[in-house]
Formats: C-alpha cells, sequence, structure tokens
C-alpha cells in the first residue's frame, strides 16, 4: 500500500512551515548545526527527560564514532552549548570530578515545544502509512 499524492505534498508543505518555526527556535537552530550537534545533543536531552540516565562528556565521546565526530568537536559543542544557555554542567555525586550534562530548564521547555509541533507535522502522514 503506498500512500496517496495528496497527502505526500501536504506533509511536505508542513514540513516547509515548520522549518520557520525551527528557524525562530535558538536551541533548534544549534542542534541543526550539525549532524554532531543533534548526536550530542540527543544524548544529553535523553539524559534529561530519562530517569536515572546520566552522561557525561566521557559518556557521549563513547557513545560516538570517532569517524562521525572528534573528541575535540563534542567538546567545542558542549562548551557552546553551555555558553547559549542549552546546556548544564553540573558535578556528580558519586564523583566529583565527573561532570553531568543536561538540558537548562529553559532548553527543556523549548525541546518539549519543538517534539510537540514535529509530532503535529508528521503525524498525518504516519497515521497513513501502512506498518
Amino acid at each position: 500500500m503506498t500512500i496517496d499524492k495528496d497527502r505526500i505534498v501536504a506533509s511536505i508543505e508542513r514540513s516547509l512551515k515548520f522549518y520557520e518555526y525551527e528557524l525562530t527556535v535558538p536551541l533548534t537552530n544549534f542542534i541543526f548545526r550539525t549532524p554532531l550537534h543533534w548526536n550530542v545533543m540527543l544524548i544529553i536531552a535523553l539524559a534529561t527527560f530519562k530517569d536515572e540516565y546520566v552522561t557525561s562528556f566521557q559518556d557521549i565521546c563513547k557513545s560516538i564514532p570517532s569517524k562521525v565526530g572528534s573528541k575535540s568537536s563534542i567538546q567545542s559543542i558542549i562548551e557552546n552549548g553551555i555558553q547559549e544557555g542549552f546546556i548544564f554542567k553540573a558535578p556528580l555525586i558519586k564523583d566529583m570530578r565527573i561532570k553531568s550534562l543536561t538540558l537548562t530548564d529553559k532548553a527543556k521547555k523549548d525541546f518539549e515545544a519543538w517534539l510537540k509541533a514535529d509530532a503535529e507535522t508528521y503525524t498525518p502522514l504516519a497515521l497513513s502509512a501502512p506498518f
């Protein structure tokens, strides 16, 4: 079963409108700078929203293959994210030498709003897909 042409066109139009929205949100501008930004920020978002999941610079470096991004590039993204107010870094209680990374409260709210808008954009197409 294929998706009809009208649904595809409608989805593309919603995507273009959604892109206009994404350009207005500093967090999404940061996340979409490069594929490496995307990966780093998703790992940090997971640590923000998933109970008992913690991540650090070291964890992120282990999760992302070196051919995708070097440790220095990952470090740079984290530092820029901290400076731009998207990432919060705090020492772990168990080991104060390790710094956990989470989204700031503002970035968390923006991420939640972006996910909701993303779901609204693509749900009609997904509902018509034959899974």
